[in-house]
């Protein structure tokens, strides 16, 4: 049985990069709270970005990742992806777009995005199964 809080890469993006273990990261917030170094850790990629071993990229969309928030924004994406792993960065800013185009968020969307950071096949049928309650396994 697989731990979700042991597999989470939140907080040790950098170093599971680093490792050769994760090959995308991805952080965002409304853009009237950034920058900020807690939320996208720009400081702590950058001399792996000048390097040219790490690949940066970004998107700017208008709308509202949280239900809580009762007015349009724009939320800011930043991410990082191992140079190899380049391609990651344009899949993951055209579902992150589509999402909010359509505002249409499933678990096939899910699983997209959870292989594009790295998560393992068991992990995101893991992660799948607790979150929908329909799932294809």
């Amino acid at each position: 049985m697989i731990d979700l809080d042991k597999a989470n890469h939140t907080n040790r993006e950098l170093e599971m990069m680093l490792a050769g273990e994760k090959p995308l990261a991805m952080f965002y917030d409304e853009i009237s709270f950034l920058p900020d170094e807690e939320i996208v850790p720009e400081k702590r990629f950058s001399a792996y970005v000048q390097n040219g071993e790490f690949v940066r990229g970004e998107t700017l969309v208008a709308g509202s990742y949280s239900e809580k928030l009762d007015r349009e924004t724009k939320i800011k994406y930043v991410f990082f992806a191992l140079k190899d792993e380049a391609w990651r960065i344009d899949a993951m800013t055209l579902l992150v777009e589509q999402w909010y185009k359509t505002n249409q968020w499933n678990e096939t969307c899910e699983r997209i995005e959870s292989a594009l950071l790295g998560y393992t096949d068991e992990e995101i049928d893991a992660w799948c199964k607790k979150s929908f309650t329909t799932h294809a396994l």
